[in-house]
């Protein structure tokens, strides 16, 4: 079944992991036979790690891309062999089904490898004579494709032999055994003979592997003596040529198995596929993973690859999302940002309100479906409000999302303020992360006026260390403005406890329009600035507008 991706934006906070688990439980409870998917874009931070682990709820999985894989792609109603089974079922089922390719699995069920119509058109094939060939046969398929019975059964399950025809009088049959036990070769054939007494009496007697009689009836089996002898005899019911013919259809089909054929893992994407695809002189590759076999693509599968469903929340562009958005199929958006929304093929539903958190519209959906959240998925909402609102006193936050904090607080049974002080003391501090991983945590990309521009937020719940660690915060957002090629880099970081933030910046020839007040060469100050998105971001997108 088809999987409907729902995710947050890349370099996740807290509401966009939140949102996106909760709208998951939401629409698999509406939808039980759909399949839903929740997905992160990045690491999870310190406080989003707490949150999960405090309430005992799996976090999301990272999600590194939506491309169409060989799991979306392959076939998985699909014929296949077992390894010992006779060549002559493969080829009925490429008769029967019209197929080019069957996987071979083992006893238990592992995969082997792949026999191809050109494996087995190399096997019937007639080559230029050297030497007789050796055959892999288990006596055990023989009923299953010769008809016949057994005379007596051997001990050996499986035999690798040469063939020999005992149709000639016993003089030249002793003189062409001896013959063909040659010095690299002194094992004995396995002998079909037919109603010969005097070859069958000499034979009966050596150490022949395996003795296949034709134009025997049941009293000249009768007479036989076999007392002595201990390889398999098969009685045939049709003529020497026949049981030749058929006897070659009895090998197992491991005997022409190509093991050596590379696999796909379900991972493996489509480009890497065509690349494989190109190399191979059939049309199949099987899709493997611990052994087992998944299902098989071919070049057919490629004609119309299927596309993701992908329920984009906390963002509408394809700059923040999902590697490989452009090939998804976007379904629905769930946002409180301003829109640059994507290009889709058909109308979608889009939900978009100036609210203080997504996690307060995906309430809202709760509500209009008419279902209330269980516990644990309401501690997660309400996680989402007080991050993204900083408490509920960010200037974003309105009065949807306080009631909706509200009600979240009494079905989880939290209080507001002492489960958001938690929350925040949890956040990471100024000198306990990586500057780097603390700027790509939370960082969004914005183009406006052919400027392409990069801004990162980290709350904190004090302002003393910045000045023992700030040229190192410097110099990562160096690295993140070249990482992603832009123009202009900045961290927003805000004490939640004081009501104020500092804005680190990278050079850039507009900086100096800012109106907050200069720190120094990198840096301002922002009193009562909390919200990247309502209060930091109109003000450079006003200053961007300067340099057109």
């Amino acid at each position: 079944m088809q999987k409907t991706y729902i995710i947050g934006h890349r370099h996740p906070d807290t509401d966009s992991v939140c949102a996106p688990h909760a709208y998951t439980w939401l629409k698999q409870t509406l939808d039980p036979e759909g399949t839903y998917v929740c997905g992160v874009l990045g690491n999870l931070n310190p406080q989003t790690q707490f949150i999960f682990r405090h309430l005992g709820i799996e976090a999301p999985a990272l999600l590194r891309d939506v491309h169409p894989k060989a799991e979306d792609i392959m076939n998985t109603n699909i014929w296949t062999a077992s390894e010992n089974e006779p060549v002559a079922l493969v080829t009925k089922l490429i008769e029967d089904h019209h197929i080019r390719t069957i996987p071979v699995t083992d006893t238990q069920g592992k995969y082997k490898g792949l026999i191809t119509v050109m494996s087995l058109a190399q096997y019937f094939m007639p080559k230029a004579y050297e030497s007789r060939p050796l055959y892999t046969l288990r006596p055990e398929n023989f009923t299953r494709v010769i008809p016949g019975c057994f005379l007596k059964k051997g001990s050996l399950e499986e035999i690798e032999t040469r063939l020999m025809v005992g149709a000639m009088a016993f003089e030249t049959f002793i003189s062409r055994l001896q013959q063909s036990m040659s010095d690299s070769c002194k094992s004995m054939p396995l002998l079909i003979v037919g109603n010969r007494p005097e070859i069958i009496e000499y034979s009966l007697k050596q150490k022949f592997p395996v003795l296949i009689l034709t134009g025997m009836s049941g009293a000249d089996c009768a007479k036989l003596d076999t007392s002595g002898f201990e390889g398999w005899i098969y009685v045939s019911e049709v003529d020497t040529a026949e049981t030749i013919r058929l006897l070659r259809t009895s090998i197992p089909v491991k005997a022409i198995t190509n093991t050596s054929q590379p696999v796909l893992k379900p991972k493996d994407g489509i480009a890497q596929i065509k690349k494989i695809l190109l190399k191979l002189d059939h049309h199949g590759i099987a899709v493997v993973e611990g052994g087992k076999l998944l299902g098989l693509v071919s070049s057919s599968c490629l004609i119309d690859p299927p596309r993701h469903k992908v329920i984009m929340i906390d963002h509408n562009e394809a700059s923040q999302s999902v590697e490989g958005i452009e090939q998804a199929e976007v379904i629905e958006i769930l946002d409180h940002h301003r829109l640059g929304a994507i290009n889709t093929q058909k109308p979608i539903y889009v939900y978009a309100r100036p609210l203080g958190s997504s996690s307060t519209i995906v309430y809202q959906h709760f509500k209009n479906a008419g279902i209330e959240p269980p516990a644990k998925i309401a501690a997660l909402l309400l996680s989402g409000i007080l991050t993204d609102t900083i408490i509920l006193r960010s200037p974003t936050t309105t009065l949807h999302d306080i009631k909706a904090a509200e009600k979240l607080a009494e079905i989880a049974n939290l209080d507001i303020q002492d489960w958001g002080k938690e929350i925040f003391q949890h956040a990471a501090s100024l000198t306990s992360v990586d500057p780097d991983a603390a700027i790509t945590s939370d960082f969004k990309i914005y183009q406006e006026n052919d400027f392409r521009v990069g801004i990162a937020q980290m709350e904190v719940i004090t302002l003393k260390d910045l000045a023992s660690v700030q040229q190192e915060y410097l110099a990562a957002l160096q690295r993140t403005r070249a990482k992603f090629n832009l123009d202009w880099a900045m961290l927003l970081i805000t004490d939640i406890i004081e009501e104020e933030s500092v804005l680190l910046t990278t050079e850039f020839e507009l900086a100096d329009e800012l109106i907050y007040n200069r720190l120094d060469e990198y840096s301002f100050h922002l009193p009562g600035v909390l919200s990247r998105m309502k209060q930091l971001l109109p003000e450079i997108l006003h200053v961007l507008s300067r340099g057109e």
